[in-house]
């Protein structure tokens, strides 16, 4: 997953939200690996959850650790500040872009997209399960 925004736009908060969701231990709290770039969260799926921000580069050997998480046969990539370097390490993956509104101290709009065939699934699941939660078509 691609996260993608400014500064305070809610990618953190969204990779809390997704380490609840996958019901990784509350034990491991859930911040920006911004200065470790990644932390490893186990459970029965593992989330790996990335950081960008203070790459001003993207190396072969970052390429490779990255590739290395990204490639494993189980797990779950979540990438923050992904728009640094996505496009050179994967060619598709679930986008998800934040974006301020007029009030961005309490409102945040939140942009799915799928890059590639293989993540369009996963927004028509997300919207069918919100339609039927919410009653509402989106």
């Amino acid at each position: 997953m691609a996260l993608i925004g400014n500064l305070g736009s809610g990618k953190t908060c969204m990779s809390r939200g997704i380490a609840k969701g996958m019901n990784i231990s509350t034990q491991y709290h859930i911040h920006s690996p911004a200065f470790d770039l990644i932390h490893e969260h186990p459970g029965s799926i593992p989330m790996y959850h990335m950081d960008f921000y203070r790459l001003d580069e993207f190396s072969r050997e970052d390429e490779l650790w990255v590739s290395e998480y990204i490639h494993l046969k189980k797990g779950v990539c979540v990438i923050e500040w992904a728009d640094k370097f996505i496009l050179d390490i994967l060619d598709a993956y679930l986008k998800i872009q934040f974006t301020a509104s007029d009030n961005f101290e309490t409102h945040r709009s939140i942009t799915f997209t799928a890059i590639g065939t293989q993540y369009q699934s996963v927004i028509e699941s997300m919207t069918a399960t919100l339609n039927e939660r919410m009653n509402v078509k989106l």
